[in-house]
């Protein structure tokens, strides 16, 4: 019957067509081209912001903890000045003052005797206005000054003054390391307010200081730090809180800001104590640079798509007679002219595409002889199946099951061997009953068998999948065998009903790449029908067994029937069970000596 070709429906020219897909693939790559350094500008518009804020807050940071540091040094030094456990009250109270007048910032000293007791302080304030400065050491800070470590409490604000404090303390040891009491400093922080009006980030950007729960320490706005408000909201805040290592972010993030408005911001940790410096950048002045690239990428973008519209339309009207005839010869050939080839004329590119369809319908042809001839392969794999499964359907001896389908197999489907391995009554080891050619049956006499899950025959029975190695020297599990040297590629599927595996169909090819998926397909399906026809022959031969055990046991009953006296039915009776043991005996004896040849080999 002659195939029928539908007319195409009219549609664009081939000159409108080709300036189109010109000028659109001009405009993809400018768009990929302009986004692409749009973004590598972002990335690194991101890297220099990210290292000048990083720079700004590491600057802030070393200067807050240089000053944290400076006085932890100035409190241990005094320590050793004071000697809590041997000066007296009066020279404890001097050193104590003396201290007091050269560190401005030190509001309130006071030490402590090994008891937690307060033996001499010194304060700045009134005798009215101070406070009691060991009653902001709880019970946990002093558990930890007597293990022998600096102490530096959270910040609050003195309600008199509105400026920031804290309390620092150190302990005081003698030289054999032991605690023989506490210096308690407290410490006035206004100088980080100072410190945080005066760091310039950027035009318009900010910075502030927070501590491990997000509370606000130092920000430009006071009015905030004085009423406690925390920022653990804020992205990077929350990224600080989390990450309890006292290491600096990576990059910068966008988020909202503690002012309400887009920002990128990153922070520095000052380790000790542990707080955080932050700084934030408006995302508007931060990307304002790449703001400006981009507009100008768009602008060079709409230039070139009219520069390459035009381009376009003079290279489609030069290429479009010389494809219009290429079409003509592809009708043509579509309609069954298999052997006519295209002119080779036109523009080089055109050439090269007219050499690459006659290429094209050459292959085409070699193709289609190629298919007719697996066609015929796999009408004649098809066949060998229904032949095998014919077969199988006669035949109820096992042994000559097996025998017939390794046979057919191998000589059907030319493979270099072919065996069948059924499962022993303890189900641990696969034993070889039928192979083909001399190596079969060395095989066979010398009780061949393969532990489960061992192997590909092993994997196969063990997984119920089939396993196929097209090369054998490639795959690690597989086992060589002596008796087939030339083995190459090799295929074991399971003989199985539903989940229940009863052997393994194992072939062997002598040709790498030699047996593929589509073989292990068709061989799964013969295993199917040999699965079917070993339960068949195993029921056969139950049922033949059954049969002569109820022949044997009528024949008994006759002779005992017919006995004359209780000793004929006792002489029946001990030679027909002398009969059973001796047939029994030496069924055992096969057996034994049948595994011992399996253990050999």
């Amino acid at each position: 019957m002659k195939t029928q070709i539908k007319k195409p429906r009219a549609g664009r020219s081939l000159t409108a067509t080709l300036t189109i897909a010109f000028l659109g693939l001009i405009v993809v790559a400018l768009a990929t081209s302009s986004g692409l350094q749009v973004y590598s500008n972002i990335q690194a518009q991101q890297a220099a912001i990210a290292s000048r804020q990083q720079l700004i807050a590491q600057d802030a940071t070393r200067t807050v903890s240089s000053f944290i540091q400076e006085k932890f040094s100035v409190l241990e030094t005094m320590v050793r000045l004071a000697h809590p456990a041997t000066a007296s009250p009066k020279e404890q109270q001097l050193a104590l003052e003396g201290v007091l007048g050269l560190q401005p910032a030190f509001r309130q000293l006071a030490l402590l005797n090994a008891q937690d007791q307060e033996s001499a302080q010194a304060s700045r304030l009134s005798q009215t206005a101070s406070g009691h400065l060991t009653d902001r050491l709880t019970g946990d800070a002093l558990a930890q000054i007597r293990q022998g470590e600096k102490y530096i409490g959270p910040i609050y604000v003195d309600p008199v003054t509105s400026e920031p404090m804290v309390v620092m303390a150190v302990p005081a040891t003698n030289v054999f390391g032991d605690v023989q009491g506490t210096l308690v400093a407290e410490v006035n922080l206004k100088f980080m307010w100072d410190l945080v009006d005066q760091l310039k980030v950027g035009e318009t950007g900010h910075a502030y200081v927070v501590d491990r729960q997000g509370n606000l320490i130092a920000f430009r706005d006071t009015s905030r730090v004085l009423k406690g408000e925390n920022v653990g909201h804020l992205n990077v805040v929350d990224e600080f809180i989390r990450n309890a290592a006292p290491t600096p972010a990576t990059g910068v993030s966008t988020y909202s800001g503690i002012e309400g408005v887009t920002v990128v911001g990153t922070y520095v940790p000052l380790g000790t104590p542990d707080w955080a410096v932050v700084t934030e950048l408006p995302w508007e002045e931060a990307y304002s640079e790449i703001t400006q690239v981009a507009v100008a990428s768009i602008g060079i973008t709409l230039i070139m798509t009219v520069l390459a519209g035009l381009l376009g339309v003079y290279i489609a009207r030069r290429l479009a007679v010389p494809l219009v005839k290429l079409t003509e010869t592809a009708t043509r050939i579509t309609a069954g002219e298999l052997e006519l080839q295209a002119k080779v004329a036109g523009p080089s590119e055109v050439a090269r595409l007219a050499t690459a369809f006659n290429s094209m319908t050459t292959q085409l042809g070699d193709l289609i002889g190629t298919l007719e001839q697996r066609v015929a392969e796999r009408t004649h794999a098809l066949a060998t199946s229904t032949e095998v499964s014919r077969r199988l359907s006669t035949i109820l001896d096992l042994k000559q099951l097996v025998v017939e389908v390794v046979e057919q197999v191998q000589s059907a489907f030319d493979y270099y061997h072919a065996h069948i391995y059924l499962f022993d009554e303890a189900r641990e080891n696969l034993v070889m009953v039928g192979g083909t050619g001399e190596a079969g049956a060395t095989m066979l006499a010398r009780g061949h068998q393969i532990p489960q899950g061992k192997g590909l025959v092993g994997r196969a029975a063990q997984t119920n999948i089939a396993v196929l190695v097209p090369d054998t020297s490639t795959d690690p599990g597989w086992l060589p065998n002596p008796l087939l040297p030339h083995t190459k590629s090799e295929a074991a599927v399971p003989i199985a009903i539903g989940d229940q595996v009863l052997g393994v169909l194992d072939v062997q090819h002598n040709v790498v790449n030699g047996l593929k998926q589509e073989d292990a397909d068709l061989l799964q399906s013969i295993a199917n029908q040999v699965a079917i026809a070993v339960r068949n022959a195993q029921a056969y031969t139950q049922a033949q067994q059954q049969a002569y055990r109820e022949k044997r046991i009528n024949r008994i009953n006759e002779k005992i029937q017919s006995a004359a006296t209780i000793e004929d039915v006792l002489q029946i009776t001990a030679r027909e069970l002398g009969q059973v043991l001796s047939a029994r005996r030496a069924s055992v004896q096969l057996s034994i000596a049948g595994s011992g040849n399996g253990r050999d080999h």
